[in-house]
């Protein structure tokens, strides 16, 4: 049985995706036609995934012991962090067009996603 806290996170982590989504359309429709990126949908997929498989393993961890939430919680960061760049330099290394608007994209995703992922880890450890 999921628990309500990764329950909770899917929700607000789908609804950033969705108002994501939404602000792109009206950048990439209004602000910047012709620099739309058609990884975007699939950047979002990404992050949403890795997002919340790695939040219910951090939940799982901090319900355990704090110690081992701490430590595991820095080399899931860093562990997330080289997926991330993984993907990036995948991307560019097959693509070069439009590197900035990829760039700028992929900064903007990934500081939603760890906003929302510390805020609400924060939470969770705040109750301990």
């Amino acid at each position: 049985m999921m628990d309500r806290h990764v329950k909770n996170f899917i929700v607000k982590i789908l609804i950033a995706a969705a108002v994501l989504v939404v602000l792109a359309w009206f950048i990439f429709n209004y602000l910047i036609p012709g620099q739309y990126l058609p990884v975007l949908p699939w950047m979002l997929a990404f992050f949403t995934i890795v997002a919340v498989s790695v939040h219910a393993w951090q939940v799982h961890l901090s319900k355990k012991d704090l110690g081992v939430f701490t430590r595991s919680s820095m080399l899931i960061s860093m562990f997330r962090l080289m997926l991330y760049s993984v993907f990036a330099i995948a991307y560019l290394a097959v693509n070069q067009n439009n590197v900035a608007v990829f760039v700028v994209s992929l900064v903007v995703v990934y500081t939603v996603y760890t906003m929302l992922e510390i805020i609400d880890l924060s939470r969770i450890v705040r109750r301990k």
